[in-house]
Formats: C-alpha cells, structure tokens, sequence
C-alpha cells in the first residue's frame, strides 16, 4: 500500500515541476506519471526495508493480463509544512533536534587546510556562520582522506595527517555534528587525476585494482562520453560488500555523529539518445537469469509491447540495485551504531526524471524510513527556481520520520541572494539548510551568515531591525520598504527579525532586484 500512495505523491510532485520548467504538455505529465505507478507496481514488495535482496523477483515472460493491468491511481496526496523543529527516530526513540545549518567541507578545502591547525581556522569560521552540522568529504573518487584498512589507497594529498580524526575533535570543540560525507558509487574522477599525479585515463584506486567491478554504458565506455567520473556495478556483491566494508570501517573507528551517502545513484543518462548505463557483467548475468534477456539488447526506442516491459523492468532493476544498497548499508549501520544520522544527497528534480537519468528513487528511502535526512542539491540562481525546486518535497510531501533538508550552492551567489534563498527556508518551516560548499564561502557570504546565523546575532541587532553591512553590487539594487524606510543602496539591507529567523515575508520586508 504504501508503493501506491507514494506513486500517487510523487506524481504530484513531478506535475508540480512540469508545470513550471515547461510549457504544460498535459499528455506528457499522464504518461510520466502513468510510467511512475507502473515503475512502482514492477519493484513491488521487494523494496520493502524487511526482505530486501540485491535482486528483485521479475517474471521472464509478460503476460496479457500484466501489461493490460499495470497499477494505476488518481487520486494525488499533499502534506503540510513541516515544522521547523524535526523529530528523528533512532532505533526506537525520537530525539528532538533544533534546525539544522550544515555546510559541505569539501576535499579542496580539507588539503588547503593542510594540519589540524589550518582546519581549525577553518572551524573557527564554520562556527561565526552559526554552522552546527558539517558533512566532511570523507571518501572522494575512490580515495579516503583517512588511513583505511579497506580501500586500496589514502587520498596522497592528505597522508601526513588524518582530517577526519582532526574534524571529530574539531567538531567536537565547537559543538559541531561531524558527519562523514562519502562518494558510494562514483569510483573515480578524471578531473581529480592530475592533482595526484595520475594520468587522466586512470579510473581510481578501486577500478584500478578490481577492473571486474565496473558498470559500462551500453556501448562499453566506462564513462560516458561528456563526463568524467566511471562508476562501480551496484548489483556486483562483491561491490557492495566493499563498500558496506568501508562505512563500517568508518563507524567503527571515527566517533562521527552521522554518515551522508553521496553519488548514491548511475551516471546521468539520456536514454532517448541511447546513452544508458549500467552494463556490469554482474548486472547483465543477473538481468538475463530473471527475464531471459541480456539487457544489452534492450532498447527505449523499441515499441514492440514486450520490448517496452522489459526496457521498463531494466529500469526497474536498476532502480532496485541503488535502492536495495541503502537499506542493506542503513541496516548495517544502524546495528552497529543506532544513534548514527544517516543522510542522502540526492537531486531535487522530479520523480519520472530521476527514475530515467540516474536510477534514484530516494521518496522510497525516506517513506521506508531507511535515511534520516534527505539533503536536496536544490541549487538555483534565484529564489524563484529555488522555491519551484524545493516545495514539491519540502512543502507538499511527507515523510514520516525522514526530514528534508534544502541545500544552498554559494558558487557564484551574491550573499544578498544566498539569504534571501534563507529567508524563504525559514518562511517554509524547513528543517534547515545545507550550503554547498566551504570553498565557495568568501568575505562576503562569510559577513552575511555570522549576521544573520551565527551566535552574535542577537547582539548586533537594534531593538527589532538588523542591519547587515554588504558590498555594493553594481546589478543590484534593494528597496527596504519596513518601518516607512527610504530607497535604499545595495551597501545596506535593513531586515524586520521575526520568530528566531531574519525574516516574516521577504516580499513586505526587502526587495532585491537583480538586473
């Protein structure tokens, strides 16, 4: 039951970004959401957290009555704004958290750093920015920035010291949640080779020594043309027990509060270009035992009726491996450490988009409770396209016990921007933010958030205003309109503060043009 109400959200959610990002073609959202329930029907109970397998029962042949009856339903479910306050629950008990305002403290960052001292300097400014939650890049193509007993190799750029034990203690220090921030399925990174001496066809330390676990498009490129990162097979056992190895590794040795899975996913695909990925051998052996078919000769173009069945069960399959891989490693994880936090950054696009790109069904992993946050890549330019990204699933759905936690690119966002993406946080009654990334946090966006996030706030603020120093910016203009104030230049951005945040309604309070 609880497959068919989700389908029935998630189809909401998808006509919720549809009608925004396109013109409305009305046919197309029915077929995406019909694709959406009969994607549902085809995983069935074998997603359920209780019996999960790293393979999923499909029937070899369709019949009539199959492809005639595919589940179906109409009637579309919303939810109402979550508090801001969230609710977890560990291993039978609820803990109350305040919100959460969490950075990603990027490999880049951590090498620059260089010592525990130079991350502590790095801390020191988490903390000004009001930060209290930090996801530490813990595991980047394939390299650990810590000693591991599992993986082949330490990341070479970080072998003098161990960043993970020094962001523990630092963490610890300044009242900090330490999570480790780990990429499971992306093994490498040819953008990253040349920072450590390697050639840019090297596909990682993992792939490099275990070739055999590799996932290949349908035309047997390791990576896709276009991109730059190879990806593992996640329906190999032997990958995931690596990679169950290696978070337990973690669990075990580092007192970090929670673990954060990353590039939990396939590689972007474009499936109406034949551009599809997830040829493994161990894909394509168990694939051909449960239907018959190698599913290297399947096709999204074929319209023949049991061709399409079984393109959507190879879609169905796939979505199965990423699925059935959170569980078990949430499961892992939870006997070992029940108070651990286990998050997902995961893409804010809708559900038919995911399912077809990247084999990423993460509304599943929250409705089975499976992850306790879900952090969206919701990154936009302005706040329109924020909000449009972020109310399908912060807003108008609903997880249990999982809460969803918007994210924040800095990159190239002027600070004005930045806090006017949180002002609508706080107006929506999220369970906080996550800001991408600490590389990108400059002067500027460093001056906003010890403003309006960090532990001084309250004594900089004037009776009920807060004035926030800023650079001009020359395509920028604010209009302060609270409190009968005049026109004002961008330098100065004058905010009513209201119920523990920096603003009741941004559109009666400031307005900021950006031209």
């Amino acid at each position: 039951m609880i497959q068919v109400l989700r389908s029935q959200k998630a189809s909401m959610n998808q006509h919720t970004r549809s009608d925004h990002h396109s013109k409305g073609d009305t046919k197309g959202d029915v077929l995406h959401y019909i694709y959406g329930v009969f994607i549902r029907g085809l995983l069935g109970t074998a997603l359920s957290a209780a019996a999960i397998g790293p393979v999923m029962a499909i029937s070899p042949q369709p019949s009539a009555d199959t492809l005639a009856n595919s589940p179906d339903s109409t009637s579309p479910l919303s939810a109402a704004p979550q508090s801001s306050r969230r609710s977890t629950q560990l291993a039978g008990r609820t803990i109350q958290r305040s919100e959460v305002r969490s950075i990603w403290l990027d490999r880049e960052t951590i090498v620059t750093a260089g010592s525990r001292e130079g991350l502590a300097r790095v801390f020191e400014r988490f903390k000004a920015a009001g930060i209290n939650t930090v996801f530490v890049e813990t595991v980047n193509a394939g390299y650990p920035i810590y000693p591991s007993q599992v993986a082949p190799e330490q990341n070479p750029l970080t072998r003098q010291w161990d960043p993970l034990q020094a962001a523990v203690d630092l963490g610890k220090a300044h009242n900090m949640e330490i999570h480790a921030w780990v990429w499971i399925f992306a093994a490498g990174n040819q953008a990253h080779n040349p920072l450590v001496g390697q050639p840019a066809s090297y596909p990682g330390p993992i792939l490099s020594a275990r070739p055999d676990w590799a996932g290949y498009d349908r035309s047997g490129n390791l990576i896709i043309p276009g991109q730059t990162k190879p990806f593992l097979d996640p329906a190999n056992p032997e990958v995931r027990q690596y990679l169950f190895d290696l978070l337990g590794e973690i669990a075990s040795r580092y007192d970090v509060d929670g673990i954060q899975f990353d590039y939990i996913r396939y590689p972007f695909q474009d499936a109406a270009n034949n551009r599809t990925f997830g040829y493994g051998t161990a894909a394509r052996q168990q694939f051909q035992q449960l239907t018959g078919v190698d599913p290297i000769e399947l096709s999204p173009q074929n319209r023949d009726q049991r061709q399409r069945y079984l393109w959507n069960q190879w879609t169905a399959f796939r979505i199965q491996q990423v699925t059935s891989f959170v569980s078990e490693a949430s499961q892992r994880l939870r006997r070992q450490r029940p108070e651990l936090i286990l998050s997902a950054a995961v893409f804010a696009d809708d559900t038919y988009k995911r399912q077809q790109e990247i084999q990423q069904d993460w509304e599943d992993w929250a409705d089975q409770g499976l992850v306790n946050w879900i952090v969206l890549m919701s990154y936009a330019s302005n706040t329109r396209d924020f909000e449009a990204l972020i109310r399908p699933w912060v807003v108008e759905s609903s997880y249990r016990s999982t809460q969803v936690i918007p994210g924040i690119r800095l990159l190239n966002l002027p600070a004005a921007a930045a806090l006017d993406q949180l002002q609508l946080l706080g107006q929506l009654a999220t369970s906080g933010y996550a800001l991408f990334a600490a590389d990108n946090l400059n002067g500027e966006m460093q001056a906003m958030l010890a403003s309006t996030q960090g532990e001084n706030q309250q004594a900089a603020m004037p009776s009920d205003e807060l004035a926030i120093a800023l650079p001009a910016a020359n395509n920028a203009r604010t209009v302060c309109l609270d409190s009968g104030n005049e026109p004002q230049p961008a330098i100065l951005l004058q905010l009513k503060k209201c119920d523990g945040w920096f603003g009741c309604d941004r559109h009666s309070q400031v307005f900021t043009e950006y031209t």
